[in-house]
């Protein structure tokens, strides 16, 4: 890795990778703070200059969406909006199938796309994947699209990264969503409601959309012509939503969209599915050994443990390091260095988990203040060296890897970028 910037957009994440001297791989770009309180600058106008400005100069430009959540997604429409060639590659997730055939995602978030009022709960039910590959290839001139799902491959720079997550099929959906998912299609399904006839029009062109979708997820790169397709038959369903809204089985499949637990369950859902991908490794470790997680859940992370490493340079802690995501199998694993996401949200209510100050690793965090781990290696100690976790030394293992910490040597090159810009707390003397 040449290097990593990890940007404090606050509530969100925005992620960039130096994989090579002329090339960069940027991991999500969103926040939901409209206005980043470091430096008051607000957020679409901090992407669509601050940002890509800041990269301008590299050649090779490719972008990563781990999953849909506007924390880590809205961003990337900003960029391409002002810049619609600035990036060459976007990778985005694939819709995954039950042990049915079923992209339950999708079909939940057609429910909510018709049915939903679109302001009020947009946090937790987001419907951007239902027009995220049609937007991205309508709005790059010459980009290309891939869906990534567990087994592909891609290339960034001088690296081979792998998807490990999620499977395109027997994606292990929650019972209780399934059983959301379940009701919803019970509330339009019967045949003698009124609007049956509109209510089975919905259905078929909802069988339609997802069949297209999950055809085109399978190819690669995704085609123009295909997420088209799927784009019109979302314009036929838009044209059918407002007659579905006056009928009396609006209001059942509303009541289940509205429920608290069951948005929980969707959120949830949207954050196991993200992208988890790492390099593969040509030797035994190196510097580019990387494990990105998005915001994946404790559950995610324990089904693609069989194909992690057991020893990472960079270690991404999910859902921005907190408790929820908490998981034993990657505090357990040896780690150079932990990055974590974690600047303040609007309501000052999320806090880093306190496992991630356990492991024998370098931190760098984007939060105002996390003194908590300010004794086990915090990037905003500003020490000259990194300590081990009882703060009365070098950190052992693969600490020790960090060319910061190696006389003579380049600094790691990890900075968390802010209106003051700082690094490792192994690179505190290096020049940008």
């Amino acid at each position: 890795m040449h290097w990593v910037d990890l940007h404090n957009v606050e509530y969100g994440e925005c992620i960039a990778l130096g994989t090579g001297p002329r090339s960069m791989l940027m991991v999500d770009c969103g926040s939901l703070n409209t206005t980043i309180r470091e430096g008051e600058r607000n957020f679409k106008d901090f992407a669509t200059h601050s940002l890509t400005a800041r990269y301008s100069g590299v050649p090779h430009r490719a972008f990563l969406l781990t999953h849909y959540h506007r924390d880590h997604s809205c961003g990337l429409w900003d960029i391409l909006d002002a810049r619609p060639d600035y990036f060459e590659e976007l990778y985005l997730p694939c819709s995954p199938c039950d042990e049915r055939g079923l992209p339950l995602l999708l079909e939940f978030a057609l429910f909510a796309y018709v049915f939903l009022p679109r302001q009020g709960f947009c946090g937790q039910v987001s419907t951007g994947a239902l027009k995220a590959f049609s937007r991205v290839l309508r709005q790059t001139r010459q980009g290309t699209a891939y869906a990534l799902g567990q087994g592909d491959t891609f290339v960034s720079g001088d690296v081979t990264y792998e998807c490990l997550w999620p499977p395109r099929q027997d994606f292990p959906f929650e019972d209780r969503f399934v059983d959301a998912v379940e009701r919803l299609h019970l509330c339009v399904e019967s045949p003698y409601q009124p609007g049956a006839y509109l209510l089975r029009q919905f259905l078929d062109l909802l069988y339609e959309f997802c069949n297209l979708y999950v055809e085109f997820c399978t190819k690669f790169p995704v085609s123009s012509a295909d997420a088209s397709r799927t784009l019109a038959v979302l314009n036929r369903i838009d044209d059918l939503a407002p007659s579905l809204w006056r009928l009396p089985a609006a209001v059942d499949v509303r009541a289940i969209l509205e429920n608290q637990s069951v948005r929980e369950a969707y959120s949830n859902q949207v954050n196991a599915a993200s992208i988890v991908f790492q390099n593969c490794r040509d030797t035994e470790d190196a510097t580019d050994d990387i494990l990105m997680t998005g915001d994946a859940t404790p559950e995610t992370i324990a089904a693609v443990e069989p194909l992690l490493y057991h020893d990472y340079y960079i270690l991404k802690a999910p859902h921005h390091g907190t408790a929820s995501a908490v998981s034993l199998v990657l505090t357990g694993l040896s780690a150079a260095h932990v990055l974590i996401s974690c600047g303040e949200d609007p309501g000052g209510t999320r806090q880093i988990a306190a496992d991630w100050a356990a492991m024998p690793a370098m931190k760098h965090c984007t939060g105002g203040s996390c003194a908590f781990l300010e004794e086990s290696g915090c990037c905003c100690t500003r020490t000259a060296v990194c300590w081990d976790s009882g703060g009365g030394g070098l950190a052992g293992g693969l600490a020790l890897r960090c060319p910061g910490n190696r006389s003579g040597e380049i600094p790691c090159g990890i900075r968390v970028v802010g209106t003051a810009e700082y690094g490792c707390i192994c690179d505190t003397g290096a020049q940008e």
